[in-house]
């Protein structure tokens, strides 16, 4: 049987899982794995955070989640997402980081595709860790936030505004906003301003 890669990836994190178990020094009580509740899990994506919901939440400003980049130091500092803090990912399995990760908050992991985060995700989910996944990591991230693709000729009212709505989040991400002038030919354009030419003052001649 041939396994894709995302077969091979949720194999892999299952085989972490059962690792993580065995390790000495692990607080075994603290841990359960429950393979029938992670498949549902996965078969019914409650394990990820699309990248939309994710830069709405960051503009709200909300508390309740714990962005971790899992991706090594230097990647890290090339690029990453606002307020997501670098615990690279064989720092974030080790028992005294798991003790260490917010109980009141939701983990949400990226790295630039979505296998390591996954893996990590069933870790992070068997030491009882309300843990998600960025959908698609920060590769995705850069394409629908950063990057979002501009309506054609012909595009409604509706998908323009959709749009704009895009480029504004581009905007608040540090993205260089360009003009959309020819994406449509319903796109606004810069209108020409007519000014009016002064008049000049006729100089009064002496008596």
């Amino acid at each position: 049987m041939k396994l894709e890669g995302k077969q091979i990836g949720i194999l892999v994190a299952l085989l972490l899982g059962v690792v993580i178990l065995l390790l000495p020094g692990q607080d075994s009580m603290k841990y359960r794995f429950d393979p029938l509740e992670i498949s549902r899990s996965i078969a019914e994506r409650e394990d990820h955070i699309d990248p939309q919901t994710l830069s709405e939440w960051i503009i709200e400003g909300r508390r309740d989640y714990y962005l971790v980049d899992i991706r090594n130091e230097k990647e890290y500092g090339e690029s990453s997402i606002k307020g997501a803090d670098n615990i690279p990912m064989d720092t974030l399995l080790k028992k005294e980081t798991l003790d260490e990760l917010p109980e009141d908050k939701m983990i949400i992991l990226y790295s630039n595709g979505t296998s390591h985060a996954s893996q990590a995700w069933l870790v992070l989910k068997t030491a009882g860790v309300d843990a998600y996944v960025l959908e698609g990591g920060l590769n995705y991230w850069n394409r629908a936030i950063l990057d979002p693709k501009a309506p054609g000729p012909g595009a409604s009212d509706d998908e323009i505004l959709v749009y704009k709505a895009k480029l504004a989040v581009k905007g608040y991400f540090g993205g260089e906003v360009t003009s959309s002038a020819g994406a449509d030919s319903k796109a606004e354009k810069p209108k020409k301003v007519f000014k009016r030419p002064k008049k000049k003052k006729k100089k009064l001649k002496g008596c």
